[in-house]
């Protein structure tokens, strides 16, 4: 396998190349929208809703950025009422300059969870960049193109029913990290589709007097249904497409999540996202790049010793094949009294492919040990099915 990994290692770093040679400032838009910081964030929102837009820089005279004001900041507030200002609801974005390398700006809407980021030189704002243009490449680039979708796309989707209350699927969301979320009926069938954006455009408006506490799901005077506030008309891509496929179908659509669908079963999601986190993991670094997100508060503890079970885990699977990227998602149930049940979700890339693993346990760091056995098996099928073909006698010409 040593010869067939350094192969690996050198066509990763074509890629690599290949991806970072592009440039940043011939994939960022230099006309971009901002906000004052007085605005009423009910004006913001509006204009955010006009523009199509998940967030919008905030800046003075138009020129120096303070911040970013974004309807995953508003959603997961509590208690911002309708009269609140833009600088009350602002975060800090991340750092990107127009010479930072593709794959690291990649790197930077995983860790942040932004859809565009403002691109800065000096501290004057000179671009925004957005997860779309990112992904742009990927037509680009003979090897990533013909990747399937069956390849990065989540098997184990997370859905919601049409006649829930809104709230579950705003709870889904927080818990899981999301923001869309197909929608289905009693008996399973996708019916439409719901996003952050859906929901947020539905309650925060001057014609309604709910607080952002409301929004995120701790009161809901108005009980609305999911289907009430679903898409119906949902755009779905079959598993044997390429992710260029599923890239210019986004595009074209103005979505940025894709039902996979075979025949009329739903098998599995891709995202804007997912196709980001493709392009992060060619990123160069000397260790794997590891995120864990939905951790609470009195969980942390137990984050040295995920971290360590993760590293041990990596390590077998480097016997094999060299880990990139790693993504984990914490989801936390109390189904038993106070007892709670982790739902672990995650994501590994290594210079095989990509590898997707889920566990559940009562317990946290079992649930990660599991998890990570789930993918050295996965790693050691994808072993046996290489050596396999290389077994087989090839065909005379």
């Amino acid at each position: 396998m040593m010869g067939e990994n350094i192969e690996a290692m050198k066509k990763r770093e074509l890629l690599r190349s290949q991806i970072d040679s592009i440039g940043l400032e011939s994939l960022m838009e230099e006309k971009f929208e901002t906000v004052d910081p007085e605005m009423g964030l009910t004006d913001a929102v509006a204009k955010m809703r006009a523009k199509d837009l998940h967030e919008i820089p905030v800046t003075e005279n138009g020129k120096k950025l303070l911040g970013v004001v974004s309807y995953r900041s508003i959603i997961r507030r509590k208690n911002l009422v309708i009269g609140t200002k833009v600088k009350s609801a602002m975060d800090l974005p991340p750092d990107v300059n127009p010479e930072t390398m593709i794959t690291k700006v990649a790197e930077q809407f995983l860790s942040s969870g932004y859809r565009q980021i403002p691109v800065i030189k000096g501290n004057k704002m000179v671009g925004l960049v957005s997860r779309s243009d990112i992904a742009s490449i990927i037509p680009k680039i003979k090897d990533l193109k013909a990747i399937k979708i069956s390849n990065i796309m989540t098997t184990q989707v997370q859905t919601v029913l049409e006649d829930e209350p809104i709230k579950s699927a705003i709870e889904t969301m927080r818990k899981l990290d999301i923001r869309t979320l197909p929608v289905v009926d009693d008996e399973g069938m996708l019916t439409g589709i719901i996003g952050i954006r859906d929901i947020v455009n539905y309650n925060w408006n001057g014609n309604r007097r709910e607080t952002t506490g409301e929004i995120s799901g701790e009161k809901n005077h108005v009980d609305v249904k999911v289907g009430a506030m679903a898409n119906e008309a949902v755009v779905t891509i079959a598993p044997d497409a390429t992710i260029s496929d599923a890239y210019k179908l986004m595009s074209s659509k103005k979505v940025s999540a894709l039902p996979v669908m075979e025949k009329e079963n739903l098998v599995g999601i891709v995202t804007m996202y997912d196709m980001v986190e493709l392009i992060a993991s060619f990123a160069q670094r000397d260790v794997v790049y590891m995120q864990i997100t939905g951790l609470e508060e009195d969980d942390r503890f137990s984050l040295d010793v995920m971290e360590r079970e993760i590293q041990n885990g990596l390590a077998k699977v480097a016997k094999v094949t060299r880990p990139q990227l790693f993504t984990m998602h914490v989801a936390k149930h109390h189904a038993s009294g106070n007892r709670a049940k982790y739902s672990l979700s995650a994501r590994l890339f290594t210079e095989h492919g990509a590898f997707i693993a889920r566990s559940e346990n009562w317990s946290l760091i079992k649930a990660t040990v599991d998890l990570m056995n789930v993918f050295d098996a996965k790693v050691m099928d994808m072993k046996e099915v290489r050596l396999d073909k290389k077994k087989r006698p090839r065909k005379e010409l």
